[in-house]
């Protein structure tokens, strides 16, 4: 909506990163527990209260789960074995996390550039090419500092983010971060090479993912929840870190 301010970059991650847990939960409280269908004495009383025609109530089924009694009803193209794997959800949890990592760190850098153009340029900023068509529109801008960001640095840095390391680093250091990888890790509080690790880690899974349909072989690989969790943890405290030294 025109005149709507643009969230700042941190807000809009929350945002985004609540949906990957979102998918979290969802993946945890709709998947069944139950083997068998449901009772027949069962069906008939759910069938009842849902003032069904007593006609149907033999197709009624349901998913049974710690949160969650979900009645599939008789003209449903769900089955109960569509609630029995929990991980479609929980891979689609992971892109979605590495999505908002990647928003976070387009959105930071292009601010953080933004504040850098008017002074001395960090040398990796320095060196952004821009072609013809960029520069007559930042020649014919009334405000041509502000073109060059809008123009010329935000389509670059969009087009480069990732949460690869080396995709990390490239950006940071187009915002004047030296020694990207490092400056994180201290700023994590973790071991030399930790982000660097977890960065490759995570973004190798999330692409066999969305490439590869995460095989493993011939078949796919194994995901749990927890891991998830932990991954979405972990990408939460580099965004954190990431924040900490563009504001350094």
């Amino acid at each position: 909506m025109a005149g709507v301010p643009k969230p700042k970059p941190m807000t809009a991650f929350r945002d985004n990163m609540s949906d990957a847990h979102a998918l979290v939960r969802l993946a945890r409280a709709t998947t069944t527990k139950r083997t068998y269908r449901m009772r027949r004495e069962l069906r008939g009383r759910v069938g009842g209260a849902l003032r069904l025609a007593q006609g149907v109530h033999d197709q009624l089924d349901c998913v049974e789960s710690d949160d969650l009694f979900i009645v599939i009803l008789p003209s449903s193209s769900l089955k109960r074995g569509d609630f029995e794997k929990r991980e479609p959800l929980l891979r689609q949890a992971l892109v979605a996390g590495c999505a908002a990592v990647e928003t976070f760190l387009a959105d930071s850098v292009t601010a953080k550039c933004r504040s850098l153009t008017g002074g001395p340029l960090p040398s990796r900023l320095g060196s952004v090419p821009m072609t013809v068509a960029q520069w007559r529109q930042v020649n014919g801008s009334k405000y041509p500092r502000r073109a060059i960001t809008d123009k010329v640095l935000a389509p670059h840095v969009a087009e480069a983010a990732s949460t690869a390391p080396s995709r990390v680093g490239e950006l940071l250091s187009v915002a004047g971060v030296e020694r990207p990888m490092r400056a994180l890790d201290n700023a994590r509080g973790v071991a030399k090479g930790t982000t660097e690790s977890d960065l490759d880690r995570i973004t190798k899974r999330r692409n066999r993912i969305a490439h590869q349909g995460d095989r493993d072989g011939r078949s796919r690989a194994a995901i749990t929840e927890a891991e998830v969790e932990d991954d979405l943890t972990t990408l939460t405290a580099i965004v954190e870190a990431i924040e900490q030294v563009l504001a350094a």
